[in-house]
């Protein structure tokens, strides 16, 4: 079964149990780098938003021999755990003086989104594309993110002009830069990893024997020197636009007092090393090759090659293998 007829499928079964009321929506939704999701959501009467459960994931099950019917089940409890329990105000999103308060950046591949950046305003950077979001926070529905359109600005009557120059100015504010040693983050990622191992293995004991688990990783990690530096924001989701911030590169390059390559590791994080530690381009772009094709997931994917920051010239080039 196509995925389109076993969304529909699971469409015209939710409405039955749901009945009058709810009405079931079906979805088609772009996300980064072209990839296409079938979402439906269940939206309750006097209710104004609703979350979206993506059905690419339940038809890989269904196609692997799990029954429609316990598939169907799981949706159900999905969708009864994520219920809202009030509409969500949205009259500030018609007023462009709220909206470019909450304005942030995101990095995108171009190519790969040529269909997307048609509908969207964005700007060109280097062989990648910048877009604005409306980042919102609510009780109802947590952390979400509006991507704009270019019928937004018609209805705002502004122009990309405007909007990139309030987005440049907010997103830095919203979403802020960090700056790390490549270790210190393995430290940050390794420390949620011990203390979930710890419970599992300790359980009621795991808060004495954290501590002696994070201290010998505290040793390890001295033994090992990464000369590398990660560049994200303090969410460390789509940190990758950080790049474009006003002075960033400079004051990347004033930390390492000399040129240095950017290896764009996926749409959240970009990591830099000085181009000293690694003369070779033609290796590191081999290398993002290989991690893109095996480690990175293909919405996270943001490019397969590295690029040169001159810091004298305050330039950066893009480096494609010869």
């Amino acid at each position: 079964m196509e995925i389109l007829d076993f969304t529909n499928k699971m469409e015209k079964a939710l409405a039955e149990y749901y009945g009058e009321n709810a009405e079931v929506k079906v979805h088609k939704v772009f996300k980064n780098n072209g990839i296409l999701l079938y979402g439906i959501c269940v939206l309750e009467k006097g209710k104004n938003i609703a979350p979206t459960i993506y059905m690419n994931q339940f038809h890989e099950a269904y196609e692997e021999g799990e029954s429609f019917g316990e598939i169907f089940q799981k949706v159900i409890r999905i969708m009864d755990e994520n219920k809202v329990s009030k509409s969500l105000n949205v009259d500030f999103f018609m007023d462009y003086e709220n909206v470019k308060k909450r304005l942030a950046l995101r990095l995108v591949h171009m190519e790969k989104n040529r269909e997307l950046l048609k509908e969207v305003p964005y700007q060109e950077f280097m062989d990648l594309a910048l877009v604005c979001y409306c980042v919102m926070e609510s009780e109802e529905i947590g952390s979400g993110a509006i991507l704009i359109h270019k019928h937004h600005m018609t209805a705002w009557n502004i122009n990309e002009e405007i909007l990139f120059q309030d987005a440049f100015i907010n997103s830095p504010r919203i979403e802020p830069s960090q700056i790390m040693k490549m270790g210190e983050m393995i430290k940050d990622i390794l420390e949620e990893t011990l203390a979930q191992e710890a419970q599992s293995l300790y359980g009621d004991e795991a808060e004495h024997m954290l501590p002696l688990m994070l201290e010998h990783m505290k040793r390890e990690m001295e033994k090992v020197e990464i000369p590398m530096y990660v560049l994200t924001n303090n969410k460390r989701y789509y940190g990758a636009a950080c790049i474009a911030y006003p002075y960033i590169l400079e004051e990347i390059g004033e930390l390492l007092q000399e040129d240095f390559y950017i290896i764009p590791s996926s749409v959240h994080e970009i990591l830099f090393i000085s181009a000293k530690e690694c003369m070779d381009s033609d290796a590191l772009n081999r290398i993002i090759e290989e991690v893109n094709w095996t480690q990175v997931e293909d919405e996270d994917w943001l490019s397969d090659h590295t690029y040169l920051y001159q810091r004298e010239k305050k330039t950066l080039l893009s480096i494609t293998t010869q």
